[in-house]
């Protein structure tokens, strides 16, 4: 393409490293960390060459959520900004080890307050059209509470925010329902599910959603299963490493079906 979409695509859970300040602190080894992230989101949606920007983080969710206000900490929480347990319960940090205000006043100026100027800079210097939150998931909810072990389908999608005034639409619902549906065609066939190729979410976001996506530009929340790399074709267990070739694969039908939306819609 000789001219980039104007398409701004946020990743905030892809990575799976642990800050420096925080190593010898935690309680996670290499398997906990590759499955507590959006396993496959980094390489999948990184249209860098065709898109107008592309803003992610190295740094595992569990240490540094994007998608949490900078507020939300513990004791207040065990799911803010900085976590206290995983998506199944267990134990992020060893004990007496989660970091003092200094350490997480320190975190948050390294790596969360710069990742979320990058998104701002990049929304202020271009003429964005779309920001997409992207994310992938598990075949079957995994986090403890209502829906546990609940099958999902091959394609999330969601285009709500639930604001201080209320729940806010971050997109027309005529518009989250094409997306969803043209990725759900498009990767239909590809992996594993008993609850169909494509959802409307209704989940209302988090953070990113609310910040970004009530600013009068079209955002969505899209998420892509696992099972469409995590299996034993493309899936080495022992090493915590997905085939490139299938991740390359599966990028190239995400933006065939960002093209599709994107012609029909703006």
């Amino acid at each position: 393409m000789s001219q980039k979409l104007p398409v701004l695509v946020i990743i905030p859970h892809g990575g799976i490293s642990i800050p420096e300040e925080l190593m010898g602190y935690e309680s996670l080894n290499s398997f906990n960390l590759f499955f507590e992230s959006d396993a496959g989101a980094i390489d999948i949606f990184s249209l860098d060459d065709y898109l107008c920007g592309v803003i992610y983080s190295n740094i595992s969710r569990l240490f540094v959520d994007m998608d949490r206000e900078f507020t939300e900490l513990y004791p207040n929480t065990e799911d803010g900004v900085i976590k206290t347990k995983t998506l199944t319960g267990a134990n992020i940090f060893l004990e007496g080890c989660y970091p003092d205000e200094i350490a997480i006043s320190n975190i948050l100026k390294r790596y969360y307050f710069p990742f979320h100027e990058r998104v701002r800079n990049t929304i202020k210097d271009n003429d964005i059209r779309l920001i997409l939150e992207c994310h992938t998931h598990t075949p079957v909810r995994l986090k403890y509470g209502p829906g546990r072990d609940e099958p999902n389908p091959l394609v999330l999608v969601s285009y709500t925010a639930n604001t201080k005034s209320g729940l806010k639409k971050t997109a027309s619902f005529e518009k989250a329902s094409d997306l969803a549906s043209i990725m759900g065609k498009i990767f239909s066939g590809e992996g594993d599910t008993v609850a169909g190729n494509f959802k409307i979410w209704d989940n209302s976001g988090g953070y990113i959603m609310r910040n970004y996506g009530t600013r009068g530009i079209d955002m969505l929340n899209i998420s892509l299963s696992r099972s469409l790399f995590l299996t034993d074709n493309f899936f080495d267990l022992d090493n915590l490493t997905i085939d490139s070739k299938r991740l390359l694969y599966i990028k190239e039908l995400f933006f065939e079906g960002l093209k599709k939306f994107f012609k029909r819609a703006y």
